[in-house]
């Protein structure tokens, strides 16, 4: 019953004072609140970009224009000084690069290179500016694309460079609202196309699916005087390791670009390694920032457990003088400390999590998870913040003399 005794005590000295009381646990609050919803919003991001990787199909190589310097690694090994190296050049990726290699490696099952510029798709009565997106008919699967309405080019249509257009769904609002897109013809570059098919909305991070028109590939480059693709993505099945098949690409591609390799292929795995190398940075430079918000709020818990017991040097005496151990004294200060500082870091948790389903409502891409370790690790380090910070009052509370402190006015 002792711990219990002490911790009515305790409450009932924090609560004679409660604009200091509430200050101190504001202080705390708002240093769980910030460190909470950042670390929480870094790790939404995390899981929402490495499940939309893994959504991918991890059975897919993505080429790059691009390589990192000074080195035979590839993006999957690379730390983080490595990826700061990683150099971005004009891309000679081309049509040609992704058919060879579905012709020449019977692992590869789909090639989607991606030529795209930004145009003026005009229909009757609206113009509207898009991304001009040229493809394969593989692209369709490559990223498991839906379609709403029609159908979505063929591999003849793109070798005849058939004049036929897929909308993104906010392409498709924009243009025709509430009205089927199908069989309506728009005219891009000078070029009347006919609708035959749109997507379903598609959210992925990095890749914007909505707002782009698509079509044969051939089309694009021609029409657009484009020559270079801005990535290629290939799809493969096979038992082998992915380093091989990444090898096997490269070997068929390098002859293309004159035996230069300047492109970079990049893996489900090099995405997710790169994504977590760059989190684990962020995490460690947003924990440092707003880890001295919690300082603050330590010395604020410091500074008011002071005051305290100055302000109850007798109630202190008179406890001495009637029989209390210093163990009771020590349990009463320290167990306000805590308090201060676990009520400050729920209500923050409180909040946090509020903030967190208030960004989920503005950007469902990003998800709402409130991990509970989290919780837990942010709980305990809030006592032993509060033990910390309360150790100093306490030795100082225990250093007062009964005789004096009964004649403290």
């Amino acid at each position: 019953m002792r711990p219990l005794r002490a911790l009515i005590i305790s409450m009932r000295g924090l609560w004679s004072y409660p604009t200091r009381t509430w200050l101190a646990v504001l202080g705390i609050m708002i240093s769980t609140l910030l460190i909470v919803f950042l670390l929480s919003v870094l790790y939404n991001f995390k899981t929402s970009l490495v499940g939309q990787v893994e959504s991918m199909g991890v059975q897919q190589i993505i080429a790059a224009p691009g390589r990192i310097l000074n080195s035979e690694s590839s993006i999957s090994q690379a730390n983080l000084s490595s990826l700061l190296s990683y150099a971005s050049v004009t891309s000679t990726l081309t049509y040609k690069d992704a058919m060879d290699v579905k012709d020449k490696l019977p692992e590869i099952i789909a090639a989607a290179p991606q030529i795209e510029t930004v145009t003026h798709v005009a229909e009757s009565s609206k113009t509207i500016e898009s991304m001009y997106t040229g493809t394969t008919p593989d692209y369709l699967d490559m990223f498991s694309l839906q379609l709403e309405e029609g159908r979505f080019f063929t591999e003849e249509e793109t070798n005849k460079e058939a004049p036929v257009l897929i909308l993104g769904q906010a392409v498709k609002q924009l243009l025709f609202e509430g009205r089927s897109a199908l069989g309506q013809k728009v005219k891009i570059k000078g070029i009347e196309f006919e609708i035959i098919g749109v997507l379903k909305e598609k959210q992925l991070i990095g890749f914007n699916f909505d707002e782009r028109v698509y079509t044969g590939y051939p089309m694009v480059s021609n029409s657009a005087n484009l020559k270079n693709a801005s990535m290629i993505f290939f799809k493969f099945q096979s038992n082998e390791p992915l380093d091989i098949v990444r090898d096997k690409i490269a070997k068929v591609m390098i002859p293309n670009h004159g035996g230069i390799r300047d492109f970079g292929l990049l893996a489900p795995d090099g995405a997710i390694n790169m994504i977590n190398t760059i989190a684990d940075l962020v995490t460690a430079i947003a924990v440092g920032i707003t880890g001295v918000s919690f300082l603050v709020g330590g010395i604020g818990i410091m500074n008011v457990m002071l005051l305290t017991v100055k302000e109850r040097t007798r109630e202190i005496g008179i406890r001495k003088a009637v029989g209390a151990r210093w163990w009771d004294i020590l349990l009463q200060f320290l167990m306000e400390a805590t308090y201060i500082s676990v009520l400050g870091c729920v209500l923050g948790l409180a909040g946090s999590y509020g903030l967190l389903r208030l960004l989920h409502s503005f950007f469902p891409v990003l998800s709402a998870q409130f991990p509970l370790e989290m919780i837990l690790w942010c709980l305990l380090f809030s006592v032993v913040l509060g033990v910390l910070f309360g150790i100093s009052p306490a030795i100082k509370a225990l250093r007062i003399k009964p005789i004096d402190a009964l004649r403290y006015e």
